[in-house]
């Protein structure tokens, strides 16, 4: 679940988001959303969860900084220990990824899942107590992403149904998971009350989750000028975990 809400590198080269002069103000700023665990005729609401998406600078340059926060209801509190933050800065030129984080503790010690941006590559540390830190580099290939990058490059991407899949892959625990992107078009039906679009991001080795499962994931945007990030929503081994924007 975690990783879930992680909820999402180089932007695909071969693909054009929008141009980040061209970012409206309303598609700024902190959303809110419910997240709920279903499993039969079980619905029940385990987290909620904000993402902020602001103008900032990160090395003395024009950013946007990017801050997804889950705080676990307290009756869940009994299997997820903490809250779950991460944080990631693009640039504004372009909206190339700059900069992730996601620390977290394992065992009462700190860890971290760090990925540095830079034109010779990606940096990617991975530290998992009591384990020494795990560094490696990644070619920036334009087609590698964290999950919270992931979030923001669909909200801007200009694709359609009718173009071909985009092939990505997905940065998790260190490592780059092969993904196929497509866009299924609008969808009226799953958000109600909001013009919708639906994306599938499908990993095709491995899953969300650390068992392997989830590894389909359903994206909801807003069809409109404010792009907002309106849905998830992926299958696990039992059940179903589903985040929506609050009304």
């Amino acid at each position: 679940m975690k990783r879930i809400l992680s909820v999402l590198t180089f932007l695909l080269l071969a693909c054009v988001a929008a141009d980040a002069g061209k970012i409206p103000p309303d598609a700024l700023g902190t959303v809110s959303y419910e997240v709920r665990y279903k499993l039969g005729a079980m619905n029940a609401k385990v987290a909620t969860a904000t993402i902020s998406f602001d103008p900032a600078t990160r090395g003395g340059q024009a950013a946007y900084h990017s801050h997804a926060l889950i705080r676990t209801s307290s009756i869940f509190r009994l299997f997820i220990s903490s809250d779950y933050v991460v944080d990631s800065w693009l640039s504004q030129s372009g909206l190339k990824p700059m900069y992730f984080i996601n620390p977290f503790k394992k065992g009462g010690k700190d860890g971290k899942f760090e990925c540095i941006y830079r034109p010779g590559g990606i940096e990617v540390i991975n530290v998992v107590p009591p384990k020494t830190d795990e560094r490696s580099v990644l070619p920036p290939d334009g087609r590698t992403m964290d999950l919270l990058t992931l979030l923001h490059f669909v909200r801007f991407l200009d694709l359609d149904a009718q173009a071909r899949p985009l092939q990505l892959k997905v940065l998790m625990g260190g490592v780059a998971y092969p993904g196929i992107l497509t866009d299924k078009g609008k969808d009226t039906e799953s958000i109600p009350g909001v013009e919708a679009e639906r994306f599938l991001l499908h990993l095709t080795e491995r899953g969300l989750m650390e068992n392997g499962s989830g590894n389909v994931i359903h994206i909801w945007r807003s069809a409109g000028p404010d792009r907002r990030l309106l849905g998830l929503e992926v299958a696990l081994s039992t059940g179903t975990m589903s985040i929506r924007i609050k009304e």
